[in-house]
């Protein structure tokens, strides 16, 4: 056996599998000296994941006769393409998931003379589940195989025969296929073709052996009701030409079937050997169902009037095909006719015209349809656009254009609010209205059987309105007041604000800075250009009140002390205050007006003040206090962490250093405790248990006030 080839197409609406390989081909040519290049094509299916491409392929080489291994080659993988997928029906959308990848596997190998000859092995698992014809698909594979004669029958220097085209993927269901399966010899030798059963190969455990498995090889189980002769099963016939390779069939079940084919190869009437092909066949549903429909002239998205001239944009309701002819009705035009599936078309002149859409034309799902169309050259209506009026005595005037005659009759609407609301003139004068908005115009003309409406909008303003409000709440010189317009006006407004202190701005809500305490008047002017012109103005007396706020201020003394004498003495010296707030250091805060605070740790301190006044304004005073570092160190010789509240951490009383580290150790010297924080002490556990009672180390390591390292270890005890 020379040649496998398995095909394997998944289509739409058939489940998917992450499959698997597909087929494959091989076949040799003698290059003499013998030296023989072999070719072997590989397919798998590209929208699966399994079954990958061998990264090398083994190729194995068997004695003809007595099927002795002779050797086995590895050859590279050459990447891979994939293959087109053809399908001429216009009348069936074919399936769109259908891709195949084909790696072409190339090897020259020298092999002594033989009289036996040898053959060439190629083994790949697995084909993929959903075969209809086949007793189990998913453990199915492939052997490829290609036969070198031996001498011993005068045969030197032999070239297989190869297939010529690639089988089609897709069929329908009981629709005739034909198909060119034959193959070419260089030798020239004679063919015969039959259909056959092809071989499996490989496993689920190993799909790919390494070295292939010794011949001969099993063939594929068939399905019961199936087999070589009506792989289709038996309504659906199948047969091949024996001398020409022709392939015929009319398959009528819906699914993959498995197809064998094989070629035998004779010179001078000798059997030399026989090549095998076999390929899946997807047979999908190809029921044709299909109409041509053409969207008749009042339904078109882009084209309601018959008058809107010459060129009209078809529109296609169609379906079931994939080809089209349009016949728009004119012969006099030799360009009266499109393919496109909605073309745009413009007509010579005005006029009647019958216009056909034939559906798949020359094909049994054909089909036609036919509208008629009506075309005027268009009348371009309009009207000059109203600049916007003010509701106090407002008066429009309308002058209908267009590319009409004298017979022409007129239609204007001005809806309900207007006087008059309808007016059968080309030209309308003084039409008021009796209320502000904007209101759609519509101008309609009827002249030879075409009717044309133009629409647009005029605007009727109101008269402006002017108010101004502000975010009312405690305003402490120096302070911040935002204003917000709330006038009403249908046209742009420009403003002049006026805040009472000699300040003025032009923006719509702006925001005042108070600078000085008092009581102010504040005053808006709006002005309007266009629509109702008018210029109003606003004043709110004693509208924004702003306060005089406290002085915080107090004294301290010493500013400059050491670690030694830590008291310090904080003096009220605030103005026009009520209430007195104290911030000390961090965690130590006061109301008192006059009081004294320790500060134990050496460097700078900034107590701050806040005072408020009867109104609520606040004021805030910082002052700074330097206390000369001193370093200080003392660390306990015992702790009782028992729960009592009493002496439940180990922690040294260190002041004024840095690059702080406490350590504590057991017995046996093993650090149980580490921190940088001199505020952090031992709670008497280790990783969360119970410290035994006992003995134990510390070391503390630190640079002083004056940067100078220092290093210091003890001992202490732990009691409960």
């Amino acid at each position: 056996m020379k040649n496998l080839l398995v095909f394997i197409s998944l289509f739409l609406g058939f489940q998917l599998y992450a499959s698997h390989i597909v087929g494959g081909e091989m076949y040799y040519d003698c290059l003499g000296n013998n030296e023989y290049k072999v070719t072997i094509k590989v397919y798998r299916d590209c929208n699966s994941s399994g079954a990958d491409f061998d990264i090398p392929l083994f190729l194995g080489v068997f004695d003809k006769v007595t099927n002795n291994r002779i050797d086995t080659y590895p050859v590279g993988f050459p990447g891979s393409q994939n293959l087109p997928v053809t399908f001429s029906n216009p009348c069936v959308t074919p399936p769109t998931n259908i891709c195949v990848q084909e790696a072409v596997y190339t090897k020259t190998i020298t092999l002594p003379a033989s009289a036996n000859g040898y053959t060439l092995v190629y083994e790949r698992c697995c084909r993929g589940p959903g075969i209809m014809n086949l007793m189990n698909p998913a453990d199915e594979g492939l052997t490829l195989t290609a036969e070198i004669p031996g001498n011993a029958n005068g045969i030197i220097c032999n070239s297989s025969p190869r297939y010529s085209n690639y089988p089609p993927l897709l069929l329908c269901n009981n629709d005739d296929l034909v198909f060119d399966h034959s193959a070419t010899d260089p030798d020239g030798d004679v063919l015969v073709y039959e259909l056959c059963t092809p071989n499996h190969g490989g496993s689920s455990v190993n799909p790919m052996p390494n070295p292939p498995n010794y011949p001969p090889y099993n063939q594929i189980l068939w399905e019961i009701g199936f087999s070589e002769t009506i792989p289709f099963g038996p309504n659906g016939p199948i047969n091949i030409d024996p001398n020409t390779g022709l392939l015929t069939a009319a398959p009528d079940l819906i699914g993959k079937f498995v197809v064998g084919v094989c070629v035998s190869e004779y010179r001078n009437g000798v059997l030399i050997s026989t090549t095998s092909r076999d390929f899946l066949f997807t047979v999908f549903n190809c029921d044709v169902s299909a109409a041509a429909e053409i969207v008749p002239q009042d339904e078109l998205l882009t084209f309601n009037s018959e008058c809107d001239g010459l060129t009209i944009q078809f529109e296609n309701n169609s379906f079931g095909g994939t080809h089209y002819l349009w016949d728009f009705g004119v012969p006099s035009d030799p360009n009266s006719t499109s393919t496109q599936f909605a073309p745009t078309y413009t007509f010579p002149s005005e006029g009647i015209f019958e216009v056909t859409l034939y559906l798949n034309p020359g094909w049994p799902c054909s089909d036609s349809s036919v509208q008629t169309f009506t075309v005027y050259e268009g009348m371009d209506i309009s009207f000059p656009p109203s600049d916007p009026q003010c509701i106090v005595d407002n008066a429009f005037d309308f002058e209908g254009e267009g590319s009409y005659d004298a017979e022409a009759t007129f239609v204007w609407n001005f809806g309900p609010n207007a006087s008059p609301s309808l007016d059968t003139t080309e030209d309308v004068f003084g039409v008021s209205y009796d209320s502000p908005g904007n209101y759609p115009i519509s101008f309609t003309v009827t002249f030879n059987s075409c009717v044309d409406t133009y629409l647009d909008t005029i605007e009727v303003h109101k008269p402006p309105m002017i108010d101004f409000d502000f975010d009312s709440s405690l305003f402490c010189a120096p302070d911040q007041v935002q204003f917000y317009d709330s006038s009403e006006a249908s046209s742009e407004l420009f403003y002049t604000w006026s805040f009472g202190d000699g300040e003025t701005s032009n923006e719509v809500n702006p925001i005042h800075n108070y600078s000085q305490p008092g009581i102010y008047d504040v005053s808006l002017v709006i002005r309007t250009d266009e629509g109702c012109i008018d210029t109003l103005d606003m004043t709110k007396e004693d509208l924004v009140q702003v306060y005089t706020p406290p002085v915080a201020d107090f004294s301290v003394s010493p500013e400059v002390t050491n670690v030694f004498e830590t008291e310090i003495f904080f003096s009220d010296l605030s103005i026009d205050s009520e209430q007195h707030f104290y911030q000390l250091d961090s965690l130590t805060s006061t109301t008192d007006r006059n009081l004294s605070f320790h500060y134990i740790e050496g460097g700078y301190h900034y107590p701050y003040q806040v005072v408020t006044n009867e109104f609520g304004c606040k004021d805030t005073a910082v002052r700074t206090i330097f206390v000369e570092p001193q370093t200080t160190f003392y660390v306990p010789t015992a702790f009782t962490p028992d729960n009592d509240d009493y002496n439940e951490l180990f922690l040294p009383i260190i002041l004024d250093v840095s690059n702080y580290t406490f350590e504590i150790y057991n017995r046996w010297g093993n650090k149980i405790f580490e921190t940088d924080n001199t505020k952090e002490g031992w709670n008497g556990r280790i990783n969360g248990n119970v410290a035994p009672d006992g003995v134990y180390v510390w070391r503390i390591k630190y640079r002083n006030h004056r940067d100078i390292y220092h290093e210091h270890q003890g001992y202490f005890s732990l009691l409960r």
